[in-house]
């Protein structure tokens, strides 16, 4: 199937969620991400602000980690920014949160945890179309990629050549 198709049926299905079943698959998400080995030994992991249903991450324990945002440069392209007290937040074209200032690491990510609408036997994820993430990874390589989506959501859409496949997938 092509993505176009499959992306308009994973947010159908994601829309179906009534609250209470998105916040108990959102914590049961969260704690598979805190126990796995390559989030304990990350010292820098990238991460995002869930929109329009995604996966809600901000139960993760981030202690002892630092912490990236991703935010769209005057490129068009994804930069992923350091976060700390002191960091300043807009809203973007697409409506998300992501920081105004920070220090750039797109190169020293060890673990970058990606929202999914679905995936594919082949490990490729499907996302809104934009094609951010698959840039970002094809550019700099981070140490892990793991996607994160509802209920091993897998749909066989076919993958662009330009699609690049994550590590692993983490559900519920």
């Amino acid at each position: 199937m092509k993505k176009t198709k499959a992306r308009m049926l994973a947010k159908h299905k994601r829309e179906q969620m009534d609250d209470l079943s998105y916040k108990i698959k959102s914590k049961i998400i969260t704690q598979k991400i805190e126990n796995h080995p390559k989030f304990i030994k990350a010292k820098v992991v990238g991460i995002y602000f869930p929109i329009k249903g995604e996966v809600n991450i901000n139960y993760l324990n981030l202690n002892n980690k630092k912490v990236l945002f991703p935010k769209i440069n005057k490129n068009n392209q994804l930069d992923f920014l350091l976060i700390s007290n002191k960091t300043k937040w807009e809203i973007n074209k697409y409506g998300i949160k992501e920081p105004k200032n920070g220090k750039i690491m797109n190169e020293e990510i060890d673990l970058l945890i990606i929202p999914s609408l679905a995936k594919n036997s082949n490990n490729y994820r499907l996302g809104y179309g934009k094609g951010y993430y698959d840039k970002f990874i094809k550019k700099y390589y981070p140490l892990y990629t793991m996607g994160i989506l509802f209920d091993n959501y897998t749909l066989e859409f076919v993958s662009d050549i330009w699609d690049m496949k994550l590590d692993e997938f983490i559900s519920n």
